[in-house]
């Protein structure tokens, strides 16, 4: 079963690392009054560029090394702080104010490994009126297909667009995951009340510790977006603010999922531990029966065994047969009274 597991820096899938050779290399792009215009441009000069009519840059870094991340900062004026946090990687999803530049910090979910798990994958992003500027450990083909559509589509190209196009590709990603919870929930119901299997709690916890990590990472996500929507970043195109609603209403959808089916994952746990609680006290209910019926047994076959030489030291026959009948009658006066009160 797949698990929901969240990159750590410098990994690709699960257990493999970048190697120089498998490094992609840094796309850079300049636009001009929205049209793609250079590609594969140096970064040191860029801000010169862009200084000249109404111009924007996309980068697009996949495992920056250090060189290339201090040539962004001097050429962007970043601030040491967001470089940090790009090193270190691992962070919650957020969004930090520099001055006339933000950083942010979103996550995307994928498939991984040979193992199958789902990951999640940490994307930063620098944004600033005329750049973006976007690093990730691992390879984003998602990015790739998107930014290349993103070119040839016709119309108005900016800054706000091209942001809006990667967080709407970044969110839609969460529904394919959602769906297979969906199946994976209604799997394990099935299982659950059909026979008891012990590795059933096990992929029901398995599955709540899943959804819990993607609300973790959903709720701030939330917060991000309430605040390019809010505060009127200078970033963000006015007219382009409505499209990043729309991503925060994804946003919304994909946590109510999550709480939906973190409740259906509660209430199908609860009814099933009930389930074994009731099949446990039916149980001992028939035992508990079973021992009332069988105790006036055990005292008469007692009583009578060790007192029947007491009677000329051989076996009296009435006394016998009455013990006899008292191993009968007692053990049904006691099944017809518990039947009476309903214990049986």
């Amino acid at each position: 079963m797949a698990l929901l597991r969240e990159v750590h820096p410098g990994e690709v899938g699960v257990t493999e690392r970048i190697k120089p050779s498998q490094r992609h290399p840094p796309v850079t792009v300049l636009f001009d009054k929205g049209v793609k215009w250079r590609d594969r441009v140096p970064v040191p000069g860029v801000a010169a560029l862009l200084s000249e009519g109404d111009r924007f840059f996309f980068g697009n870094f996949q495992a920056p090394t250090a060189d290339e991340l201090e040539e962004l900062r001097r050429e962007f004026s970043l601030h040491p702080l967001a470089i940090e946090d790009v090193v270190t990687r691992h962070q919650r999803p957020k969004i930090d104010i520099y001055g006339d530049h933000y950083f942010l910090v979103f996550y995307r979910i994928g498939s991984g490994g040979e193992n199958g798990d789902v990951l999640l994958q940490e994307v930063d992003c620098f944004i600033g009126r005329n750049f973006l500027i976007v690093t990730h450990d691992s390879e984003l083909a998602l990015l790739d297909d998107h930014f290349a559509r993103f070119c040839r589509t016709p119309g108005p190209k900016s800054v706000s667009v091209l942001l809006y196009e990667l967080l709407d590709a970044l969110v839609d990603e969460y529904f394919p995951f959602l769906d297979d919870v969906a199946d994976r929930s209604a799997e394990i119901e099935d299982s659950l009340f059909h026979a008891f299997n012990p590795d059933q709690l096990e992929k029901v916890l398995e599955l709540k510790r899943d959804l819990i990590r993607l609300r973790r990472v959903i709720s701030p996500e939330r917060d991000v977006l309430n605040v390019l929507l809010r505060r009127d970043p200078p970033v963000i195109d006015p007219a382009q603010v409505v499209y990043f609603q729309d991503v925060y209403d994804h946003l919304v959808r994909v946590t109510d999922s999550i709480d939906t089916y973190r409740e259906l994952l509660t209430g199908a746990l609860d009814a099933f531990l009930s389930i074994q609680n009731n099949r446990l006290s039916e149980i001992v209910r028939k035992l508990t029966v079973i021992s009332v019926t069988f105790l006036p047994l055990t005292f008469i076959t007692g009583f009578f065994g060790m007192n029947f030489d007491l009677f000329g030291g051989r076996v009296n026959t009435p006394l016998f047969y009455l013990s006899l009948g008292l191993m009968v009658a007692v053990p049904a006066v006691l099944v017809a009274l518990l039947r009476r009160k309903g214990i049986e």
